[in-house]
């Protein structure tokens, strides 16, 4: 499969027994399976319900991207880590499993923005209150 845009998304599944470098180590894999490398990663994204799991924060901040939390009806497909990766663009490379884990990965779609594919670990309400509370603060 060819490269769409130049930038590729792992969608990542994984049990509460992994570890982010098992994870880490399964993306890597995946990278060089396809032809790829770590540089060309935009994102890792896995489902909502993984929200305040570590693992993926982890290994988001291993590789440099953006984690993005998608929901049940962000994802087109059966699987968690296909899911994720295809609601980026065209899968590149289909699910890979290690012990604990899964990923795909997906080449992003020309218009593929961070800011419309999925949301960000923490909840922008969250963030928002926090900003409104620390800003009318006194002195």
């Amino acid at each position: 499969m060819t490269d769409v845009s130049g930038r590729i998304v792992a969608g990542i599944g994984f049990a509460t027994a992994a570890s982010a470098d098992e994870v880490i180590a399964l993306i890597a894999a995946c990278l060089a399976e396809a032809g790829a490398t770590a540089s060309q990663l935009a994102a890792i994204g896995t489902h909502a319900r993984k929200r305040g799991n570590a693992v993926p924060l982890h290994v988001a901040a291993h590789f440099g991207v953006p984690l993005r939390l998608l929901d049940d009806v962000d994802l087109s497909m059966e699987g968690l880590a296909e899911g994720v990766a295809s609601a980026a663009g065209p899968l590149r490379l289909g699910k890979r499993q290690s012990r604990y884990a899964t990923c795909a990965l997906a080449d992003c779609r020309p218009d593929f923005t961070i800011a419309r594919f999925g949301q960000p670990p923490i909840a922008r309400a969250v963030m928002a209150s926090s900003t409104v509370l620390t800003s009318s603060a006194g002195p």
